[in-house]
This record gives structure tokens, sequence and C-alpha cells, in this order.
């Protein structure tokens, strides 16, 4: 768990008064499709009866293990004067015990109160490695809808999306979500290599070399938005870092500051460089953290974030999972 330094007590975020009412539950899910994307990245859908209403920006936690395996109470045992000793395989082999966090891609409400819930992940360490194992008709566990969303301003008719690697997924649901409000959406993506890019080419198309937003990513140009892909070794798409592509676009686009709306996700360097060239020349950008995240309720306290503050230290602490993972980029203290 992460320590609070004195004087850097975790504060409630002052919530938007346009969010969703917060409801959350534990649901058995139906695995409808599991797929490879690229080298690393799986798409799942789940099917889940009554999910709640959700936005883009939240996340579930999924249990990567069994949904119906019982951890046994006798797995650690700790005698007088000793120190403990593991028991079984939950605590002595690299098994997944912990939940995972997964931000929502995608979502489909059907007839019946059925949803089906579109997440997108990167088979990292022995949680995902499972997750990409799961075939159609099996069951997953999953906690959700949780943490706080983007919000869509409706009064400023343009929006940039910008994502890095496993931050893509919420900003596909978010571009959604823009254009159904009516809103001119382009879209940056990168990635340190083509084969790390969770996005599909048109057949027959290439992504712009300058980094010029075009309809040659097919999950975007679906959807009438206009996208740019950069890669770090120039593999796809624009060679370079997505920050500073988006960055040369923005300079040449000659918009109104105060017609457009920033959201970001992905590497906490991206967005860093994303969050404050948006802060100073006054647009409006919403980035979404990311934690390692054990309970996703805030119990733990272990995912937290520096914010700007009045006290001392100018900083304080807050919660990724709870008072984000959404952040205006106006709050936040980089180190």
């Amino acid at each position: 768990m992460t320590q609070t330094p004195p004087g850097h007590n975790i504060r409630p975020v002052k919530k938007d008064p346009g969010a969703l009412k917060h409801t959350r539950g534990a649901y058995q899910a139906g695995v409808v499709s599991n797929v490879r994307l690229c080298e690393d990245h799986f798409k799942m859908r789940l099917a889940v009866e009554g999910f709640p209403p959700t936005r883009p920006g939240q996340f579930i936690q999924i249990r990567c293990r069994p949904p119906d395996e019982q951890l046994r109470p006798e797995i650690l045992t700790w005698p007088d004067g000793r120190l403990p000793q593991a028991r079984h395989e939950e605590l002595t082999k690299r098994n997944p015990l912990l939940r995972r966090p997964l931000s929502l891609a995608g979502r489909m409400d059907k007839q019946c109160r059925s949803v089906e819930l579109e997440l997108i992940y990167r088979t990292i360490g022995s949680g995902t490695r499972w997750l990409a194992g799961i075939k159609p008709g099996e069951q997953v566990s999953i906690l959700g809808p949780l943490g706080n969303g983007f919000t869509i301003r409706k009064g400023r008719p343009r929006a940039v999306l910008v994502g890095g690697g496993v931050g893509i997924p919420p900003l596909l649901y978010q571009a959604c979500e823009l254009v159904r409000s009516g809103i001119n959406v382009a879209a940056f993506s990168g990635a340190r290599s083509a084969g790390l890019v969770p996005l599909s080419v048109v057949p027959g198309k290439t992504p712009s070399r300058e980094g010029d937003p075009d309809d040659s990513i097919a999950e975007y140009s679906a959807i009438g938005v206009s996208s740019a892909v950069a890669t770090d070794d120039g593999s796809l798409g624009c060679p370079g870092l997505v920050s500073d592509v988006f960055k040369r676009w923005i300079e040449h686009a000659g918009i109104n500051p105060g017609e457009i709306v920033v959201y970001s996700c992905g590497p906490e360097a991206m967005m860093r460089a994303v969050g404050e060239y948006c802060v100073a020349r006054g647009i409006e950008c919403q980035l979404a953290m990311e934690r390692h995240m054990a309970c996703g309720m805030g119990t733990c306290q272990g995912c937290v974030v520096k914010i700007r503050s009045e006290n001392e230290s100018r900083w304080s602490y807050r919660l990724c999972c709870t008072d984000g993972p959404v952040f205006d980029a106006r709050e936040l203290y980089w180190d």
C-alpha cells in the first residue's frame, strides 16, 4: 500500500454535475469473442445482463481465474514465532490473484437489458495471458463500472483524441460518443512499432507519413473519424512520438482553443506532454490516468495521483480509481 506523507491527505475531487449516477456491481459475463489484434493485443467482447450505464474512461475489474473457483482459507499458515508459510498454488505459483483493471473500449445495448462490453488488452503478465486463453462460451467475473469517465463539452464543436498503446481503447469508445453528439473528431494513435498498434488499416490505404489525419484506420473511419498513426520506429504512419505529431497538427490547423477539447490516455510521459502543451495554450484537456489498481474502489488507496493544491507543498494525493481515472490536465502535478 502506498504511504501518504503527513500533510498530504487524500481529498475527494469535486464531481462533474453532469456525471452518471454512480452504480456498480459484480457480474458474471459470457465471453462472446476473444481475438488477437496484433502481436500482444487481444479484443474481448463480453455479454452481461443488466450492466449499469457507462461512459468512456470508466473501467472494470476482471478476475483472471474461473469465476467459480474458490480460494481456500488455509492457503497461508502463520505458526507462532515463525514466518508465514504459503501452502497452495494461489500463493506459491505465479497465478493471478488480484483482478485486473481494463478500460471499456465500447458498449452495445441490446434487447431485454442485455449489454455487450468490448475490451482491448495487452498480454503482459500472468493475468492477461490467462485472459488470452479464454474461449467463446466461457464466463468471467467482472466488477464495474468503476471510476469517472470523460465529459463531453457539447458547446465545443471539435475534439481531438491522443492515445498511446493500451491507452487507445477508451478513446475508441469516446470517439463513438463524440460522433453521436455531433462533434467533429480527429484521432492520433501511437505505439513503439506497427506490431503493437491495436488497430487495423483499411485495405488499400496507407496511414500518412506526415501525420495528417485520414481515413486509413478502419476502427475510426467506420464512424466517420479521421485519424493518424505514429510509431517510434516509423514502421507505420508517421515516424516519431504521437504527442509531437499531435502538437504539429494543432499548430498548423489554426483551431481556436475555445472550440476544442483534447482527450488523452496512454503512457504517462505522452500524457504529460499533451497535457502541458494544452494547458499552456488554454486548451481544455482531459487525461485518463493509469495506475496499478488492486481493488478499483478506493479501499486499498494504492493508486494515488498527485494533484495541485494550495497547501505548503503545492500538491496532495487523490485516488486514480475513484477520483479519476479522468482528470483535468490543469489539476495534475507532474514530478
